[in-house]
């Protein structure tokens, strides 16, 4: 199983949130099971995905317009 992961993100309170959101974990801790369904890719893994992207493409972006200067 083990599809949820922790993303870490300063903004956030605690500074991680388990994506998709794995009750046990969250619960128990990190060493516990993830009892999240396995199968198809859910929205959020979608929305996740799509924001990697961009968010690398803007890092790429920032560095040509350092290099500029």
């Amino acid at each position: 199983m083990s599809r949820c992961k922790w993303v870490r993100d300063p903004e956030v309170p605690g500074g991680k949130f388990l994506v998709p959101g794995c009750w046990n974990r969250a619960i128990n801790g990190d060493n516990a099971e993830c009892h999240c369904i396995d199968g198809t890719e859910t929205a959020a893994e979608r929305l996740e995905s799509k924001l990697d992207i961009v968010l690398k493409r803007l890092d790429k972006l920032e560095a040509r317009m350092e290099g500029k200067h």
